[in-house]
């Protein structure tokens, strides 16, 4: 049976990502991890972990040969205006996804699911890419099992609140993807629950070494 870890479950992939786990009988037990109590804690196959997020060192999980945890998933993020700072938006989406992949690598064999972003580069000028882009290659740095990280250009579905940026250029973008040129079908939005689905797919994989999941891979989804 499969053991998988989540951070980050609460959120729109997050959460849509734990009712494929929570449905699949071949998972035996899902550990959670988050900053305070969720609406996940008292089902039967999910042992929640309340943790400050900055101290992943704290983390212990007992674990044996039936419960080693085969596959973490990390799908925390932010965005600049709800994180309330460039430096507290750098914290979620850099530090802790780094600190969180520093514990997968160093106590477990588990491959590792992390959300980037399509145009990540760690000497982009736009502060977003280059935090994704820095997260990344320092996620490459880890001695990890196996690494995916996924690349979706604007994502698109139910929220608990509402982001106007993402209203707004969800249109131009799917309209632009419908020309039949490559770079352009790229940025064609992606739906929550397509991420969610080739995380959950392509954790079912026995891989090694590091996968990038380009937003064209995550439309077919």
């Amino acid at each position: 049976m499969k053991n998988v870890i989540i951070v980050g479950a609460t959120g729109a992939t997050g959460n849509q990502l734990m009712q494929q786990l929570l449905n699949d009988t071949a998972v035996e037990n899902i550990y959670v991890v988050h900053y305070r109590p969720t609406s996940f804690k008292h089902l039967d196959k999910v042992t929640e972990i309340t943790l400050d997020l900055g101290n992943f060192n704290d983390l212990a999980i007992t674990v044996d040969s039936a419960t080693e945890i085969d596959c973490a998933y990390c799908c925390l993020g932010t965005t600049r205006k709800k994180a309330g700072s460039l430096a507290a938006f750098r914290q979620v989406d850099k530090d802790y996804i780094v600190n969180f992949g520093a514990w997968v690598a160093n106590h477990t064999n588990a491959q590792l699911h992390v959300i980037s972003a399509v145009g990540a580069n760690a000497k982009s000028v736009s502060s977003y890419l280059q935090t994704k882009g820095e997260t990344e290659q320092l996620l490459r740095q880890l001695p990890l099992a196996a690494l995916f990280l996924y690349q979706p250009t604007l994502l698109h579905g139910k929220r608990e609140q509402f982001r106007l940026m993402e209203a707004v250029a969800y249109y131009p973008l799917a309209i632009l993807s419908l020309l039949p040129l490559t770079l352009l079908k790229q940025q064609k939005p992606i739906a929550i629950d397509q991420l969610a689905n080739a995380m959950y797919q392509l954790g079912q994989q026995v891989t090694s070494g590091h996968h990038v999941i380009s937003s064209l891979e995550i439309q077919q989804y």
